[in-house]
């Protein structure tokens, strides 16, 4: 298949780089992926990922397979340089990508996890009233249909509201919220501006806290997990829950 050209939006050699996650928040377009060992595209709305597609020198991934390949550790996929070219589309060029990626089955979907012993969807009865109405399970679903993430929870006040992976919610919950408390007021001494995220890494995992309208999200990952397109999604529904 062969993507309208687009105009161009520049290239980025580094999928952690903060201009790619601004570029993926505004771009209407393709993001072209060229690797030592292969090439491939990611089609997106505004930082809403739309198609995926990658072809090594062994094998084609379409759809989520081409999106968890290209997301997946760098050392692990064999592949430790990457080169993103960023393409505008117009209404017309999109609609004509997104037909294409339609008739080729590249097309992303987010299903839910199968069920596991330890997995479970809770939601407390003490703050039903600080749910948004756009939040419920299908934004943790999406959050969880990404490489890595083993559990995500919205939480207010220390209590979780909504949960969904493999995790003590309760103790997770309480101790985000000391750590949210602490990264804001560190915030507001250093004038450095509102909080926007924050960051934990250990050897073991990555724990990311993000503001959601009146709540908090709270995401649990492996330790190798990428956070590049992890973020650019966060971003987004904290985008959808701010309209």
């Amino acid at each position: 298949m062969k993507l309208p050209a687009g105009t161009d939006g520049g290239v980025i050699t580094n999928l952690q780089d903060e201009g790619l996650i601004h570029h993926l928040m505004t771009l209407r377009g393709a993001i072209e992926i060229d690797t030592v060992h292969g090439h491939g595209f990611l089609l997106t709305d505004r930082g809403n990922l739309t198609a995926a597609f990658f072809a090594d020198t062994t094998a084609t991934y379409r759809g989520n397979m081409a999106l968890d390949y290209l997301m997946g550790d760098a050392n692990k996929t064999g592949m430790p340089q990457q080169t993103f070219s960023l393409k505008n589309y117009s209404d017309a060029e999109f609609e004509d990508a997104l037909a294409q990626c339609t008739q080729e089955h590249l097309l992303l979907s987010f299903k839910e996890p199968g069920p596991v012993n330890d997995e479970r969807v809770r939601q407390s009865p003490a703050s039903p009233d600080h749910v948004p109405a756009s939040f419920d399970e299908s934004v943790l679903q999406k959050i969880l249909s990404q490489p890595g993430i083993i559990a995500a929870s919205a939480f207010f006040e220390g209590f979780p509201v909504l949960s969904r992976g493999d995790a003590d919610f309760e103790r997770i919950a309480a101790l985000a919220e000391d750590f949210m408390r602490a990264g804001r007021r560190i915030a507001q001494e250093m004038s450095i501006g509102n909080l926007n995220q924050l960051i934990l890494e250990t050897e073991d995992n990555k724990i990311i806290i993000v503001p959601c309208g009146d709540l908090f999200l709270c995401i649990v990952t492996k330790a190798d997990a990428q956070l590049g397109l992890i973020r650019v999604l966060l971003k987004s529904i904290q985008m959808e829950m701010s309209t």
